[in-house]
């Protein structure tokens, strides 16, 4: 698989398979990048296949702003995520004192991911459809998205909780 850093300046779309399924694939073209699932029905919890690399992202409790991204079959998370009150802005804390910003527009129809305060990375803008669908665009290359590839998937599922938790119907 080549790294994230490649597809540069391309539109990547993270699409939902059916109707009927809460699956998601990245797709460049024909080609599944990655895949993100929802294996109970009425779960928050998400699963995460990047390659042969399988993480979780979940919700400590119903009320918490932490999200926290684990391996799968290790307890300890590898990343955890806050954002603030109003669901605008949040903090993902990587390993080795890492930090990346993503912040989220009016709606939840937009997010861009940034390195530090102003290095964009990459910009989303969610289609509303009957299927779930956002357009991706890599705006810059990182060896974070290298490193880190299911921050983009991170961006998505947490755009999709605060919508569905949100008083506005979307």
């Amino acid at each position: 698989m080549q790294k994230l850093s490649d597809y540069i300046g391309r539109n990547l779309i993270i699409q939902q398979t059916s109707i009927w399924k809460r699956e998601y694939e990245l797709r460049s073209g024909n080609e599944v990048l990655a895949e993100m699932k929802y294996p109970k029905l009425l779960s928050e919890m998400v699963e995460c296949i990047i390659g042969d690399e399988k993480l979780a992202f979940r919700r400590p409790n119903i009320f918490s702003d932490t999200i926290e991204i684990k391996k799968q079959g290790f307890e300890l998370p590898i990343a955890i995520m806050d954002s603030n009150f109003f669901a605008t802005k949040a903090t993902l804390e990587l390993p080795r004192g890492r930090k990346v910003i993503m912040k989220f527009r009016l709606f939840k129809n937009q997010a861009d991911i940034f390195y530090g305060e102003n290095d964009l990375l990459v910009k989303f803008h969610n289609k509303i459809s009957f299927k779930e669908k956002s357009n991706v665009i890599i705006e810059k290359r990182s060896e974070i998205l290298d490193d880190y590839p299911w921050i983009i998937f991170l961006a998505f599922y947490y755009a999709q909780l605060k919508r569905k938790n949100s008083g506005i119907a979307y």
